[in-house]
């Protein structure tokens, strides 16, 4: 019975570890299409994109941390594990956490901006 306990034990360990080291990697080069307010985006496969178009404020912001791609009209994306922790430290209220996490997924490429395609480049994703 004791042997039985052990091997139970050490399969459920492996099948742990196999599961978490065969989750999928963030690939900010895979993308899919959003659609905010109308409007179509190229964005990375499973990044949250926001549901507003950025302003100069936010432009600058994402420039300070290493994004200068964003443009007027455009919106941000962000990974799930950056949305995740985005949102943890919006709720303990550590705002010097939150731009430290940025800055790291800036440089990581786990946030950016998308413009919106125009209606030929929409039509172009389809096929």
């Amino acid at each position: 019975m004791t042997e039985f306990k052990f091997m139970l034990g050490a399969g459920l360990a492996l099948l742990l570890i196999g599961c978490t080291n065969n989750q999928p990697s963030f690939d900010p080069g895979k993308k899919e299409i959003k659609t905010v307010d109308g409007k179509h985006y190229m964005v990375p496969t499973g990044a949250s994109a926001s549901s507003y178009a950025v302003s100069s404020k936010v432009i600058k912001r994402y420039q300070e941390f290493g994004v200068s791609d964003c443009q007027d009209g455009d919106i941000t994306w962000e990974d799930q594990k950056t949305a995740d922790a985005i949102n943890e430290v919006m709720r303990n209220g550590k705002k010097s956490e939150g731009i430290a996490i940025y800055k790291k997924a800036a440089t990581e490429g786990k946030i950016g901006c998308a413009s919106p395609l125009s209606d030929k480049e929409y039509q172009a994703s389809l096929k």
